[in-house]
């Protein structure tokens, strides 16, 4: 019976360790991983898979060269095997069509200084880690950077920045978290060589190019980035301005006039010897030049519409318009949307002058005359010429110069619930007197709500704006909103659309254009999509507004009112959030869930920091709990099995 028993306990053993090498064998050969995240943190994205599955490397093998690579100590080695493992789960889908090789740059002493140097020239450079030990600091070089190649295509990734700093769990988490997003963005650049373009419309009082200039910057990254104006001054005016700049200065000299104002400067026209100034020539004829246009711009028969200005675009971005559109712009404008053109409209329905309060106690709210909102109401878009104020909003600094405010209800900060793809761990937007946005027309496009307010939001007509009494502002002072579907300050719709232009009465000017063989007229568009906000001010960088660093540019992503205090630091998604949205329109969507994963502050819920000692007993009490019970059911059931 003994015997029986041994052979049967053998049986089990050889029978669990083949199972185990089948297991072992079947597993090697098959790449997954568990992520237990709730928005899947640490697992690549389903578009990053996919576009690594079909790399097409007929031609080439895609190749990373790794130059993270040497003795380090702990807290830079956590870095290397973020960066090994995310690379090796590159692999397991690209399979062979990837490789990658980790290179130390200090093995060979002779070809170090030579091969950093070459680093630095491809656009590379070395960061220097801080390490702190027993009072003792150290001080360590290293290189997180990858040289992508395929062919002869070359691409620089730099991992984390340049320059000297302490080593933290926060610099690791960035460093891991980025690494997928900055190997997609130099994949899609060697795979798309070709850019797309987009173009900031210009002509109507938009946003300054000061105003945009960050978001341009990050623009650039991916895409060829310009302004075009639809409507300019007639060639001949042109010209005609330029002769008469040059019969203005050719005066200047001929009557010996010795300097001339431009603005705040004092020209002087004449050089030491008595000699026409050559270096200020230039200079001086452009500024007439400027002057004579401005005065031909309040005559508009002396402008014109461009009909091709649009057509070597892919996206166009109207960014706070402040003027009237021509017909013949918003024809143009129109066939653009027809030809498949992608817009994203960021208008202001109210103009609200927060600049007279300045010098005066309240300013008026009053309606902007850009004409779009029956234009746009065509696509199923409303623009409201209302302003909402949110109990959830961003501080104020006052023009007055007397400090801040810190609700500044016409200032909401806003997100969206649900949460959709574009607004995925990123940071709440800010917004300035936006409006509210309907959805108007049957149609089958697609729509897809992108910002909208707090629970708590009231919605304003025209109205008084004044610092002093902010009590008629606060949502929170009168009955919540009985309408259970809030408003939105923002919608995505995809689909076809219908011309502004179809079966249309026009006049005998108009029609001309229409049937110019070159307008090639179409009544219905191409599959295509727009995103409609209802703040011009989406994307627009402040500066700072007073003090020795008046002037400078604020990114996005901080609140211009805190410089220079505790609380100024990252808190605004707007950036991210236009990036999304860009990218969505232009084929790019293999970007958007990855920047869901960087640099996002994961915030304990306010009750559970309040109860944190309570959260504290249970990590400790819990697992020690845990195994007293395993053993003493250990015990238990050991005692009855030999009982017997």
């Amino acid at each position: 019976m003994l015997i029986n028993q041994t052979y049967k306990n053998l049986g089990l053993l050889l029978l669990s360790t083949l199972i185990l090498i089948a297991l072992n064998i079947s597993l090697s050969k098959t790449f997954f991983r568990v992520d237990l995240s709730s928005d899947k943190l640490h697992s690549i994205s389903d578009n990053t898979k996919e576009l690594l599955r079909s790399l097409d490397t007929s031609n080439y093998t895609l190749n990373a060269e790794v130059y993270l690579e040497g003795n380090f100590p702990a807290e830079i080695e956590k870095l290397k095997l973020g960066l090994n493992e995310k690379l090796t789960e590159f692999k397991a889908y690209a399979g062979d069509n990837f490789k990658f090789n980790f290179i130390n740059l200090d093995e060979d002493q002779e070809l170090s200084k030579k091969w950093k140097d070459e680093l630095k020239e491809s656009g590379l450079y070395n960061s220097e880690i801080i390490i702190k030990r027993d009072n003792k600091e150290e001080k360590i070089e290293i290189w997180p950077a990858i040289k992508l190649r395929m062919g002869e295509q070359t691409l620089p990734i730099q991992l984390l920045q340049p320059g000297r700093f302490p080593i933290s769990q926060e610099i690791i988490n960035i460093f891991n978290d980025q690494i997928e997003y900055n190997f997609v963005k130099a994949l899609l650049k060697l795979n798309q060589p070709n850019q797309k373009r987009i173009s900031f419309l210009k002509g109507h009082g938009e946003l300054h190019e000061l105003n945009i200039e960050e978001i341009k910057y990050r623009l650039r990254e991916f895409y060829d980035v310009d302004s075009v104006y639809i409507k300019q001054i007639r060639n001949e005016y042109f010209n005609k301005a330029i002769d008469l700049a040059e019969l203005k200065y050719d005066s200047l000299i001929s009557n010996n006039i010795d300097s001339i104002s431009i603005g705040t400067h004092r020209i002087n026209i004449f050089d030491k010897e008595d000699q026409p100034n050559k270096a200020v020539k230039r200079y001086i004829i452009n500024y007439f030049h400027s002057t004579i246009i401005k005065t031909y711009k309040e005559d508009e028969n002396k402008f014109s519409e461009n009909i091709h200005a649009l057509n070597a675009i892919d996206l166009l971005v109207v960014a706070r318009p402040r003027k009237s559109f021509s017909e013949g712009e918003k024809f143009i404008l129109d066939q653009f949307i027809m030809n498949g053109g992608k817009v994203i409209w960021l208008l202001d329905m109210m103009d609200v002058n927060d600049k007279a309060l300045q010098d005066s106690s309240f300013t008026m709210t009053k309606p902007i005359e850009h004409g779009l909102q029956p234009f746009l109401f065509k696509y199923g878009a409303r623009f409201n010429t209302n302003i909402i104020c949110d109990s959830k909003c961003s501080p104020v600094y006052r023009r007055d110069k007397r400090g801040l405010i810190d609700n500044w209800f016409f200032y909401p900060i806003v997100s969206l619930n649900p949460i959709n793809k574009f607004m995925l761990n990123v940071s709440p937007i800010k917004l300035r007197y936006a409006s509210t946005i309907d959805v108007v027309g049957e149609n089958n496009n697609t729509i897809t709500k992108l910002l909208e307010p707090s629970d708590n939001y009231k919605v304003m007509r025209n109205t008084r704006v004044n610092y002093l009494n902010t009590y008629n502002y606060d949502p929170s002072n009168f009955e919540p909103n009985e309408n259970v579907n809030k408003p939105s300050f923002g919608w995505l719709i995809e689909g076809i659309f219908e011309s502004n232009y179809k079966n249309r009465d026009l006049n005998e000017n108009f029609k001309t254009l229409i049937n110019n063989p070159n307008t090639n007229f179409k009544s219905e568009s191409i599959e295509t999509k727009m995103v409609f906000i209802s703040d011009g001010d989406l994307i627009r960088n402040d500066f700072i507004l007073s003090g020795e660093n008046k002037g400078r540019p604020v990114l996005l992503s901080s609140e211009v009112s805190k410089f220079g205090t505790p609380d100024f630091y990252l808190k605004y998604g707007n950036a991210t959030f236009f990036l999304n949205i860009v990218d969505e329109l232009l084929g790019r969507e293999e970007l958007i869930p990855l920047r869901s994963k960087m640099s996002f502050p994961r915030l304990i819920k306010k009750d559970a920091y309040d109860n944190k000692y309570f959260w504290q007993l249970i990590n400790i009490l819990l697992p020690i709990i845990g195994v007293i019970l395993f053993a003493f059911s250990y015990w238990t059931i050991r005692k009855r099995k030999y009982r017997n």
